[in-house]
């Protein structure tokens, strides 16, 4: 029962097929911008930078017309060029607060300890996607992450579920 937010980098989406993004989706998760390439975009020019946010979503249309607002900037690395070009376009950049570090540490139950020490009400979680071959400790890392957050009776919601509530409460 959880709804999750995936920031896709859209080189990534040669290799995944329309069914399974659309079982995502229909399971209550979304989709939002990561830039083609994880690598930082800082030093992009406005109409770079701006190229590639639309290549992206050109291909996320691919599998769905309901691309959320949220964008990530790799590497959390965004410029004052980069913001501009996302107030623009209507987009936020999201962060998290609860990161470990995944992709460089191959350790799956310090991981998870490590964000379920880290969250609180309202905090945004990131981890990376696992791939056959490519950082596969991270499925075990997810699953024990998903538990201890049932345990502390957190609910795991997409970002646009999490900006809801929090509007709700206002």
């Amino acid at each position: 029962n959880a709804n999750a937010t995936f920031f896709i980098t859209g080189s990534h989406c040669n290799y995944t097929k329309k069914e399974d993004i659309l079982n995502l989706l229909n399971d209550g998760h979304e989709l939002a911008n990561h830039g083609m390439y994880d690598w930082a975009y800082n030093k992009y020019s406005e109409e770079e930078f701006e190229n590639d946010l639309f290549e992206v979503n050109s291909i996320l249309r691919n599998y769905t017309s309901d691309i959320s607002n949220w964008y990530r900037a790799p590497h959390a690395k965004l410029s004052k060029t980069m913001q501009k070009v996302l107030d623009e376009n209507g987009l936020t950049h999201v962060v998290c607060d609860a990161f470990a570090g995944d992709t460089a540490i191959p350790d799956s139950k310090w991981i998870a300890r490590y964000i379920l020490h880290r969250v609180q009400s309202g905090s945004i979680i990131l981890i990376h996607m696992p791939e056959k071959g490519v950082r596969e400790w991270l499925y075990e890392a997810m699953e024990l992450t998903l538990k201890g957050l049932k345990e502390l009776d957190l609910e795991i919601l997409t970002v646009t579920e999490l900006y809801e509530k929090r509007n709700d409460y206002k």
